[in-house]
């Protein structure tokens, strides 16, 4: 059960933005910092509806940080929209804290991105070969969205966790527009 009342009463940007959406939990839960939780989501609609990371790029990035941050919210949210991305089982079983990256079937720029966003949250860095081998696939505008993507994500999950937020049973995530 969640350490933190859900927020009933919201500034009317708030609750546009939260019920944008899907009235999730976690966002009724943050709501309550009023006008900077209004910034934090509009810099999530940026990072969810830019073109510069594909959806499956983004979400196989979600999934694995929210894997390593042993957050099941993130994970419950966003496994349907990796599914929706082309991501199957197979490759879901991979992303798992414990799974093997190797055994997922992913492409080389993939697994190079999944084994960055390892390497940052398990060890607070990356080597140089591998920032090297990850700008090369990605260029430096996608490279740096990925790191983008993982930072929020890895701060949505520390939230989450600390708040103990309830996973919503009925409702899903649904994409801003």
């Amino acid at each position: 059960m969640t350490r933190i009342g859900y927020c009933a009463n919201m500034p009317d940007q708030v609750r546009e933005l939260v019920d944008e959406r899907g009235n999730l939990n976690v966002y009724r839960a943050l709501a309550h910092a009023g006008p900077p939780f209004a910034g934090w989501m509009l810099a999530g609609r940026a990072a969810l509806t830019s073109n510069v990371v594909p959806a499956r790029l983004r979400e196989l990035v979600i999934l694995r940080t929210g894997h390593l941050m042993k957050c099941p919210y993130e994970i419950a949210q966003h496994t349907p929209m990796a599914e929706g991305a082309g991501i199957g089982s197979r490759q879901l079983r991979a992303l798992a804290a414990d799974g093997r990256l190797a055994d997922g079937g992913f492409t080389p720029a993939e697994l190079t991105v999944l084994e960055m966003t390892t390497e940052l949250l398990t060890t607070a860095s990356l080597t140089p070969a591998l920032l090297d081998r990850a700008r090369e696939s990605l260029g430096d505008e996608r490279l740096l969205e990925v790191l983008m993507i993982i930072n929020r994500w890895s701060g949505l999950a520390l939230m989450i966790n600390a708040l103990d937020v309830d996973i919503d049973t009925d409702t899903h995530f649904a994409m801003p527009h």
